[in-house]
């Protein structure tokens, strides 16, 4: 029988280590990387549909400034909204440590919709009392969080691609938030029939659910030390 590396000889002094032992899975530093550069990218178009004014005089100035602020806001939320989105995805990872080829499959997806986001905030920027443009922004995000929830719900079922070790109240409680929000969104939308900005408002609401920790998770974020590990 082969012995185990504890029960070999010493490795000489300035021999190479033993490579690490493969995961079962493909790995998800290619999946971690995608994302970051698609978020970075999506952050950075969303300001590109503001165009600062020319003006011959302050006063004109003032009054064309006001003329984007509808373009302003949007942008200000959409970043929050697209922020928070990452925000999530990166929390997700931390637990997320193998992946397949159906994970590989629902992440593009995934960033399908976010890549959407520059296009669906411009029209709602611009046509901001129309229940239409509303509309598709929220259906935007109502996506994004349902193909949210389908990552997430794949990856833990059966502790498919995360670590025994992950609590499974953690995993219920993650995946009933993430069931909550595009139900909400549905309702953002039907609000923006009767009021536009209303649905603004939500819209910018619903992800913060994203963001309240969950009990099991919440030492990830604080930034008080973990207590010390009593001497055995």
């Amino acid at each position: 029988m082969e012995q185990s590396h504890d029960d070999r000889e010493p490795r000489a002094a300035g021999a190479a280590p033993s490579p690490p032992a493969r995961t079962e899975g493909l790995s998800t530093v290619r999946v971690a990387a995608l994302t970051d550069g698609v978020f970075a990218i999506v952050l950075t178009l969303l300001v590109l549909d503001v165009h600062a004014p020319a003006a011959a005089s302050q006063a004109q100035m003032l009054a064309r400034l006001r003329d984007i602020v509808p373009q302003l806001t949007l942008f200000v939320a959409s970043f929050a909204i697209v922020a928070v989105f990452w925000y999530g995805h990166h929390m997700e990872m931390h637990w997320i440590v193998r992946s397949d080829r159906v994970h590989l499959g629902v992440t593009p997806a995934f960033l399908l919709t976010i890549s959407f986001m520059p296009f669906t905030a411009s029209l709602l920027g611009k046509n901001l009392a129309l229940p239409l443009a509303a509309t598709i922004y929220g259906a935007n995000l109502g996506a994004a969080g349902l193909v949210r929830c389908v990552h997430w719900s794949y990856a833990t079922s059966g502790h498919r691609l995360v670590g025994a070790e992950v609590d499974p109240a953690m995993i219920r409680h993650v995946r009933r938030v993430f069931l909550v929000v595009p139900v909400l969104y549905g309702a953002a939308v039907a609000i923006a029939w009767l009021s536009p900005p209303a649905a603004l408002v939500c819209f910018i609401v619903i992800p913060l659910l994203y963001v309240i920790p969950a009990r099991q998770s919440r030492h990830l974020t604080s930034l008080r030390p973990l207590p010390a590990t009593p001497a055995p």
